[in-house]
């Protein structure tokens, strides 16, 4: 079996739903949610779900709220790695009534502070790997470090438009990169108005030497192009409960299709959808035969 080991964030998720049309400045009806979180953290129960038995690497409190994140992901799967930090970080988001994030803030800043030394802490698990997954909420050295002493495949998620521009330096190291639309225009400078143009992004990166290339496209699907074919397949129509965690979701069905040797976009959209049909940042209905049902029901 493949060793997967995941370099991520991890932190309580706190969404805020909205009863109505959020009115700005103005006190808003509503409902709290609190759940477990961190993209890394959920791209790594995602995994675990897909019975892929991931490894995480991450910073997280030693508090209640960490020792409970743990506690919660060590059941269904994932194998924990901690480096400790003061607290576990915590991420608020605004979920309107189409069900889509209005705005969010994420409070990481003891992760951005983490220092190569605590990650290096780590070095023996990192060079285990057979496959590299990272997400860009370290800074700058410990990604720099990272690149530098794992020498299997290293698979990316770029999480925001901001954060995504750590990678520039390291795009030559990068197998596969997953970006939305939005971090994918901002990276290129490329602005996208027709199909042709994301293609024009694919071969932007491909040409930076990132090998493969993964782009959402929100409710129009997804494109990848691994420096041969662009492929592009279109999103389904679903009722769709929640938006958080579905491109987490994508990416963790994206990796389960490249080591099972299945159609990437197929298992990524169909990972997605089983995603925003939940209330939950990640699916408790996520497992290989939804999946595989998923995509034969839709026909992905």
């Amino acid at each position: 079996m493949t060793h997967i080991v995941i370099l991520g964030g991890t932190n309580q998720d706190i969404f805020a739903y909205s009863h109505q049309q959020i009115k700005l400045n103005d006190s808003n009806p509503g409902f709290l949610k609190e759940a477990c979180g961190g993209v890394g953290r959920n791209i790594a129960e995602n995994l675990a779900r897909l019975e892929l038995n991931p490894t995480l690497i991450t910073a997280i409190g030693n508090d209640d709220i960490g020792q409970k994140i743990i506690l919660e992901g060590s059941k269904v799967g994932i194998s924990f790695d901690p480096i400790w930090i003061k607290k576990t970080s915590k991420y608020l988001a605004v979920i309107n009534q189409n069900k889509d994030m209005l705005v969010a803030v994420a409070s990481m800043d003891d992760v951005e502070k983490m220092t190569v030394n605590q990650v290096a802490d780590k070095l023996e698990s990192l060079q285990a790997a057979d496959l590299m997954i990272i997400d860009t909420n370290y800074n700058h050295e410990v990604l720099s470090y990272v690149f530098e002493q794992v020498k299997a495949p290293i698979f990316i998620e770029a999480i925001s438009t901001i954060k995504a521009e750590k990678l520039r330096p390291f795009y030559a190291k990068i197998q596969l990169l997953k970006l939305n639309l939005v971090e994918a225009q901002s990276l290129s400078d490329i602005k996208v108005e027709t199909k042709a143009d994301i293609n024009k992004i694919g071969s932007y990166f491909y040409q930076k030497k990132v090998k493969e290339i993964l782009i959402t496209l929100g409710d129009q699907g997804a494109y990848y192009f691994d420096g041969k074919n662009h492929q592009f397949m279109n999103g389904r129509n679903i009722k769709i409960v929640n938006t958080t965690g579905a491109g987490d979701a994508f990416f963790a069905g994206a990796i389960y299709a490249k080591i099972n040797g299945m159609n990437i976009l197929s298992c990524g959209i169909a990972s997605s959808i089983i995603t925003l049909k939940d209330e939950k940042a990640v699916s408790p209905k996520m497992n290989t035969q939804h999946l595989l049902q998923t995509i034969k029901e839709y026909q992905l």
